[in-house]
């Protein structure tokens, strides 16, 4: 959650009241506390702003929507409204005619890696002058009945962080931003640039450091739920499975995802695995999803697993989050920033090249040493 002025607020609410139709419906007061780390107080003070100016009203039982009368004032010290015909003073460097404006749009779910990867897209772009506006939301019916009194947009980066993104709202944004982008490598073979991160190079990588380390039984802990870039680790572990000989390869599955309770039930599943003396029948243990690295070590301790000796733990992440790694976690997968850096280069590129052949960028595979994995006595 960012720290946000009232004005930052007030410039949103104004954003959206500048293309609104009659009953087009505001954020609640709850997304827009979360979304701009906004006490109660300052949003009610905010909606009734725009109350005394004729821009809302508010019925029981229909919740708070615009009226579509009255104009929208421009904050004096903010940009003007998000639209792709207009420019504000550009940051050194830019000229008018290369300021762009960008949609960032996000699912409102408690993952650390969205949030610094947003803040950290949206710093780059607003660092070369273009100007930006972020939408979070937790309804996708909602979402779309927003965009629909948006402005056109030069390009729109989607996160949808574990969620399906509804083919009305890819169509929608795919006719409001002339370059659309995704966060993930669900997409192929759309008209979308998408970036992510296949999990079957990381894992092959952590793997051949625990078999350095004279690991020969290994487990990998994944979701259950398909997503292709999860997908795809699951079959490079199954090709491993009967390609390296001398190992024994277990497979981990769960049906939470990281931002549910997967942590505590994968910990649950590794107790479930243990011997009356609480051995466990792996030496070595690759982990997907762990958002919250010193959780699961501090539950695995409960458990009685003691990390690196008698079990090494590689986690499959991202190297530059403390919340994941804790400071303890060798980690293999990819950095945020490189995934800032893939979505602004995908989008940049767009943009010098509107014929270039769509496609899906994977980050490179980096890793981090940390005090983990111990070699087999």
């Amino acid at each position: 959650m960012r720290s946000s002025s009232p004005p930052d607020l007030e410039q949103f609410l104004d954003q959206l009241a500048h293309g609104a139709h009659p009953g087009d419906r505001l954020p609640t007061i709850r997304e827009l506390m979360k979304r701009f780390g906004a006490s109660q107080m300052l949003v009610q003070r905010a909606f009734q702003g725009l109350k005394d100016r004729g821009l809302i009203d508010s019925q029981v039982g229909r919740g708070t929507y615009f009226r579509g009368t009255g104009s929208a004032r421009a904050p004096a010290t903010a940009p003007a409204p998000v639209d792709s015909e207009r420019t504000r003073a550009p940051a050194a460097g830019a000229t008018p005619s290369t300021v762009k404006s960008v949609l960032l749009l996000r699912r409102s779910i408690s993952i650390a890696r969205g949030r610094v990867l947003v803040e950290g897209l949206q710093r780059r772009l607003a660092a070369e002058g273009h100007r930006v506006l972020e939408l979070s939301y937790t309804d996708p019916d909602h979402a779309l009945t927003v965009l629909k009194g948006l402005p056109r947009f030069d390009a729109c980066v989607v996160q949808s962080t574990f969620k399906a993104i509804p083919i009305a709202l890819l169509a929608a944004l795919r006719d409001k931003c002339e370059v659309l982008a995704v966060d993930g490598a669900a997409l192929v073979g759309a008209d979308v640039e998408a970036v992510g991160t296949e999990w079957g190079e990381p894992l092959a990588a952590a793997i051949e450091q625990l078999v350095q380390q004279g690991h020969r039984r290994i487990a990998y802990a994944t979701t259950a739920h398909p997503f292709l870039a999860t997908q795809l680790g699951r079959r490079r572990f199954a090709h491993l499975q009967h390609t390296l000989p001398g190992l024994e390869l277990t497979e981990i599955t769960q049906d939470t995802l990281p931002h549910e309770d997967y942590t505590a039930c994968l910990v649950q599943q590794l107790q479930s695995r243990a011997d009356a003396a609480g051995a466990l029948p792996f030496s070595a243990l690759v982990a997907w999803g762990i958002e919250d690295g010193a959780l699961f070590q501090r539950l695995l301790a409960q458990a009685g697993i003691a990390v690196p000796a008698p079990l090494s733990v590689v986690l499959l992440g991202r190297t530059d989050l403390a919340n994941e790694h804790a400071d303890f976690f060798d980690v293999v997968g990819c950095s945020v920033a490189d995934q800032v850096e893939a979505l602004h280069g995908a989008i940049a590129a767009r943009w010098a090249d509107a014929g270039r052949p769509y496609g899906v960028h994977l980050t490179p595979v980096v890793r981090r040493a940390g005090a983990s994995v111990a070699a087999l006595a």
